[in-house]
């Protein structure tokens, strides 16, 4: 089922257009690469259709463009699914990731330290905005972790991980 959604605010402008029942299709654009990165790893790991579209005010930072971007696609997932539980875990280089999801009442709890400040023109304190925003919006409660390797890998499994309990979650609620 498409759901389309759009976020516009005086430092952004998003649109999100996501097909659960998709083929992994990915057309991701943000203006951070970290943060294509991410979308298109959980757009895969889900092997949903996903096109992206943000606009931000990149002169304040990073912040709005990713968090609204959490907020806008946790809204178009929210339109598919009600219900369901699923998890998934993922070894990525030395890192092992786990991502674990409960439609019906929001929650958020990350489990993994980054070392740098910044990684693909991405903030990497704003990744536990973006989980955040996207699990408070998308009606699900959201635990992910990630356990050794370099800050690449751990953000690479997560993503992975968090498509694919997604996808895990679609399918137990009967969808």
């Amino acid at each position: 089922m498409l759901q389309l959604n759009r976020r516009e605010t005086k430092e952004t402008c998003i649109d999100v257009a996501l097909e659960t029942e998709g083929s992994g299709r990915i057309d991701i654009r943000t203006g951070i690469e970290l943060l294509d990165m991410i979308l298109t790893n959980m757009g895969k790991g889900a092997s949903f259709d996903l096109k992206i579209r943000a606009r931000g005010d990149f002169e304040t930072g990073d912040h709005h463009t990713i968090e609204d971007t959490g907020i806008t696609l946790g809204r178009a997932i929210a339109q598919t699914i009600k219900s369901g539980i699923g998890s998934s875990t993922v070894p990525s280089g030395q890192a092992l990731a786990a991502a674990a999801v409960r439609f019906g009442e929001p929650g958020y709890r990350g489990e993994f330290s980054l070392e740098s400040e910044s990684f693909g023109g991405m903030a990497l304190e704003n990744l536990s905005h973006f989980l955040r925003a996207l699990a408070y919006s998308g009606g699900f409660t959201l635990i992910v972790r990630a356990d050794d390797g370099d800050d690449s890998s751990k953000i690479e499994g997560m993503s992975i991980a968090l498509g694919r309990a997604i996808k895990r979650a679609l399918k137990d609620s009967g969808k």
